[in-house]
């Protein structure tokens, strides 16, 4: 005859008083059953669950490297972009046949001819050529940044915070290569300063030189503005070599000391 109740009796080690626990048969039955029951239920939804959500991780890990992967390409796209319509820029202001080199004499300084007349040149001295002259008072909110990796769009320049209306100068001696609207920086200068070295002048109230005109340096060529896509009065400044970026700081270590941006 099976017995209606299980009993578990607890004696401790140091003789004190003991304990005793009763189970009905059934109730003990029942424990035993929800017990392998909720262990077999563990092991199905591992078996079937845990190969799920290892492949939920490696599909969105997968995700996320396609989504960083494709932020890449947009970003170096939109730099190539900018690039492009730099060239463009260029190509339409100065003509398609007409070459920088025309505007160099001895790689010692700027000249210009005049198309009709070879009598017409305008020089200046190779040091002239340099850009060593701040183009304006303030503080630099942004630097040059130029990732090998594209997490965020480069930035081939500096941001100087400025009020509205304040004069911007030309950093070297140069000629006007562009004045004009673009997308991103509004009313924008290009000057070419001889020995392939170009300053970018962006976001300006107005532009005060014209294509072709000869500037000294620290000649007014605009009024700082808020131009473009921009969110507040600034000048944004870039020196260029060629094709190639070089940070605006180490021309003007001045700026250095008003540097508030965050990188």
């Amino acid at each position: 005859m099976k017995p209606n109740k299980y009993t578990v009796l607890l004696i401790p080690d140091n003789e004190s008083e003991s304990k005793s626990f009763t189970f009905r048969r059934r109730w003990f039955g029942l424990i035993i059953t929800m017990t392998i029951a909720i262990i077999t239920l563990i092991g199905v939804a591992g078996y079937f669950f845990v190969p799920r959500a290892l492949d939920y991780q490696r599909m969105k890990s997968g995700y996320n490297e396609l989504v960083t992967e494709r932020s890449k390409v947009m970003n170096l796209y939109h730099d190539l972009r900018r690039l492009q319509q730099m060239d463009g820029l260029l190509r339409k202001n100065l003509g398609a046949d007409l070459k920088l080199s025309d505007y160099e004499e001895n790689l010692g300084g700027l000249v210009y001819n005049d198309v009709k007349s070879d009598d017409v040149k305008y020089s200046t001295d190779r040091i002239g050529n340099i850009p060593t002259k701040a183009p304006i008072d303030g503080y630099v909110t942004q630097r040059m940044v130029v990732r090998s990796h594209a997490w965020k769009n480069n930035h081939y320049g500096i941001d100087i915070s400025v009020r509205e209306g304040d004069p911007v100068a030309a950093s070297a001696a140069g000629v006007v290569i562009f004045s004009g609207w673009s997308t991103d920086l509004g009313n924008m200068v290009i000057l070419y300063h001889g020995n392939d070295y170009f300053t970018f002048y962006g976001h300006n109230q107005v532009n005060l030189v014209e294509k072709r005109d000869i500037v000294k340096r620290s000649d007014v060529i605009s009024l700082a503005g808020n131009t473009g896509i921009s969110s507040g009065p600034h000048l944004h400044f870039e020196v260029w070599e060629g094709s190639n970026p070089l940070d605006p700081l180490e021309f003007f270590p001045e700026y250095k000391d008003k540097d508030l941006s965050a990188e």
